[in-house]
């Protein structure tokens, strides 16, 4: 199963959840009274701050979209942090040393993502690597050994 497909059926399997809960929520279900649209927006961004952190984590792509995925998860997951502390009155002293720490951890998993190397580091960066000329050179030079 690639991980673009997984990541589309994350998605898509959180839009059905969502309906049927806003589905049971509407029908009166006693045990769903609780869910509301904040609720909705809590989790789906939750699931989708997940999800796009778990793409730049595990995608394979070049380091910098891997950074934008996890950055961009880690948007969702203040959204999901705010709309948490609007449903369930969360003290706000606490919502933003949360945030903080959000971030925080979405500027280390981004670091670590990428290795620590740089994006765009080419074969000429590294050890032993020949450019044009010598390996020209080293070619001539085999051949003239192996006509002596």
């Amino acid at each position: 199963m690639s991980k673009k497909f997984l990541f589309g059926l994350i998605v898509c399997l959180l839009i059905v959840a969502i309906a049927v809960l806003w589905l049971l929520s509407a029908l009166g279900v006693e045990e769903m009274k609780w869910f509301t649209l904040g609720w909705a927006a809590t989790i789906a961004a939750g699931v989708l701050g997940v999800a796009f952190v778990g793409r730049g984590l595990f995608g394979k792509t070049a380091g910098p979209l891997k950074k934008l995925w996890i950055f961009f998860g880690a948007a969702f997951l203040v959204v999901a942090v705010i709309t948490l502390a609007c449903e369930i009155a969360m003290p706000s002293k606490i919502v933003m040393p949360i945030i903080a720490i959000v971030l925080a951890v979405a500027l280390l998993l981004g670091f670590i993502a990428v290795g620590g190397k740089k994006w765009d580091a080419g074969d000429n960066q590294k050890v032993g690597y020949k450019n044009y000329y010598q390996r020209k050179a080293e070619e001539e030079r085999k051949k003239d050994d192996e006509e002596e």
